[in-house]
C-alpha cells in the first residue's frame, strides 16, 4: 500500500494559515505585555484606595499627567457619595474630594480629575485645566 501525500496547494493553504495563526497570536502576547504596567498600576492603586480612603467602590481609573503623574480614581463611599481620589504617582499625600463640591459643569465623564501643582483641578482631552472648587480656566 502506498500512503498518499499532501498535495502542493494543502500544504501552501496550512502553512498561510499556520503564519496568520502565529502572526495572531504574537499580537495578542504583545498587546498584553504592552498593558501590564497600567494593568499593575491601576490593581495597585484601587487596594490602596480602599485600604486608606473612606471609598468602597471605584467606578473609574485614570491616569493623567499635568506637572506630574497622578492616578485619578473616582468612587463611592458605604453612603454612595460619589468621591474623587488623587494619588500622586511617585508617592505623596492622597487627596480625597467630594464630588458634590464640584463648581465647574466638568464630570468625570467629560475631564479627568487631577492635581496641578498641588490643586485639584479638571483636565479636559484637549489638555485645558478648570478649577475643581471654582470652575475657572487655568491653563490651556
Amino acid at each position: 500500500m502506498r500512503k498518499k501525500r499532501m498535495t502542493k496547494i494543502s500544504q501552501i493553504w496550512i502553512g498561510v494559515l499556520l503564519i496568520i495563526l502565529s502572526l495572531l497570536i504574537g499580537t495578542i502576547f504583545f498587546y498584553m505585555q504592552a498593558m501590564s504596567p497600567y494593568s499593575r498600576a491601576k490593581s495597585d492603586a484601587i487596594s490602596l484606595v480602599k485600604a486608606k480612603t473612606p471609598v468602597k467602590e471605584v467606578t473609574n481609573f485614570e491616569v493623567t499627567t499635568t506637572t506630574t503623574t497622578t492616578y485619578s480614581l473616582i468612587g463611592q463611599d458605604s453612603k454612595g457619595e460619589a468621591l474623587g481620589i488623587l494619588l500622586p504617582a511617585k508617592g505623596g499625600e492622597i487627596k480625597v474630594v467630594k464630588l458634590a463640591d464640584n463648581k465647574s459643569d466638568l464630570t468625570e465623564k467629560t475631564a479627568a480629575l487631577t492635581l496641578y501643582d498641588g490643586q485639584v483641578v479638571w483636565q479636559t482631552k484637549d489638555m485645558v485645566l478648570y478649577a475643581f472648587d471654582t470652575g475657572e480656566k487655568i491653563k490651556g
